[in-house]
């Protein structure tokens, strides 16, 4: 009895080694395949950034009447303006991959010492003074490092990604512009390319003369942009297209398609001329018409852009305009994209061409107005371009809105055209 129980002993230890063993071979595969995984991913990223380049040198390099450093870093290419220490222009590839990149900020500002006159530095924006306890006390001079190729559109890159944060990639802007109106355009370009699920190309810079202010604390006397630009182009052969956002350096309180001119006027007001690689014939197709209604710049099928004022008759007014009329009673005209009724309160709210929770403008009809309808308007009119008309009102977070007390506030728009 005592030879077989050390015999089962040592079979039973055996087999445990053999599984330690064959356990250990195992995570030592796995570890290999990760490494060659990692490195077979950083290959990808570095062919994909050299096809970026060589898209980018096919479409042509914007060409300036003055001489810029040209700076061709991994993601982007910069002309690099040496008497305003910024770039005249940012040129990259906004890739539909950054619906999928995980790759977070990495806030690693730093000179640029690629240029050979010297870029921005930190000095230029803030002074940081170290505590005694390790700690900064920070000085700023009341600006922004201001993005142009945004760090996001890189997030499918770790190098592109941080690289976008070389002080030649930045301007001063004003914090409510910067992290406002400016990221709303960085966020609608990056929707339109996630949208039309094609890769786009993108150029963005200040417009600089010599008569801009001087931020005066700066080291290197950066000037102070009144305004900047970002333009998107298509290139695809099916329907090639284009257009320019033209931003002034504060918060803009318009629709950012209210902001959109033709490239051909954006070469007129910076002096460059754009995309200078193409054919002629496709070059006039892209920069002498702006439509942009022709993109794909809503994050869900049922958005709209407003009407234009000009096709609307007179005395009504598009959602985008009703915030300029709070207090007067008004006609005010757009598609019902989105509605709610509660039960509870008996309560409906329909909101005209942005759906909740982004909406731009809303119509209330409280209990006791509903009362005066003869039909469900949550289930009527939603998908319908409408009219109503009442006293324009403001709520709690900016949005303008009517409230409807009776069924004769609400008409079809097609009955009045």
């Amino acid at each position: 009895m005592k030879y077989f129980i050390l015999t089962v002993f040592f079979i039973t230890s055996l087999s445990t080694l053999l599984a330690q063993d064959e356990l250990s071979q195992k995570e030592a595969e796995l570890a290999e395949l990760q490494q060659k995984e990692l490195k077979l991913q950083k290959e990808i990223e570095s062919l994909k950034l050299d096809q970026s380049k060589n898209l980018l040198k096919k479409a042509g390099y914007p060409v300036s009447p003055k001489s810029l450093e040209l700076i061709e870093h991994s993601g982007m290419t910069i002309g690099f303006d040496c008497d305003y220490k910024m770039a005249a222009w940012v040129f990259h590839v906004l890739s539909p991959e950054v619906a999928t990149g995980s790759v977070s900020r990495t806030n690693d500002f730093r000179e640029d010492e690629s240029t050979s006159c010297g870029s921005a530095i930190e000095a230029d924006y803030f002074l940081k003074t170290k505590r005694s306890d390790g700690g900064y006390d920070y000085d700023g001079f009341g600006f922004d490092r201001g993005h142009l190729a945004p760090s996001a559109d890189f997030r499918w890159s770790e190098t592109a990604l941080s690289e976008s944060y070389y002080y030649s990639n930045m301007t001063p802007q004003r914090p409510e512009f910067n992290r406002e109106s400016w990221a709303d355009l960085e966020g609608l370009l990056r929707t339109i390319t996630i949208q039309e699920n094609k890769s786009l190309y993108v150029i963005t810079g200040p417009v600089l003369n010599e008569s801009l202010p001087i931020l005066e604390r700066s080291v290197n006397q950066l000037r102070i942009p009144e305004f900047h630009y970002k333009i998107v182009v298509d290139l695809s052969e099916d329907q090639p297209k284009g257009m320019a956002f033209l931003l002034p350096n504060e918060k803009c309180e318009k629709r950012l398609s209210e902001y959109v001119i033709t490239i051909d006027s954006l070469e007129s007001i910076t002096g460059l001329d754009f995309f200078s690689g193409l054919n002629p014939e496709l070059e006039t197709t892209i920069e002498s018409f702006a439509d942009y209604s022709k993109w794909k710049a809503q994050r869900n099928t049922i958005d709209v852009e407003p009407i234009s004022p000009f096709d609307l008759p007179k005395g009504h007014f598009n959602t985008t305009q009703a915030a300029s009329k709070e207090g007067r009673k008004v006609s005010i005209v757009g598609k019902v994209v989105s509605t709610k009724y509660i039960p509870k309160s008996q309560s409906t709210f329909l909101n005209l061409d942005q759906s909740f929770p982004n909406q731009v403008f809303s119509v209330m009809i409280w209990k006791d107005g509903r009362r005066n309808f003869s039909y469900k308007p949550e289930e009527e009119l939603e998908g319908k371009y409408i009219v109503v008309t009442g006293v324009v009102s403001i709520d709690k977070n900016g949005v303008p809105g009517i409230t409807v007390d009776k069924e004769e506030q609400i008409e079809l728009y097609d009955e009045i055209e």
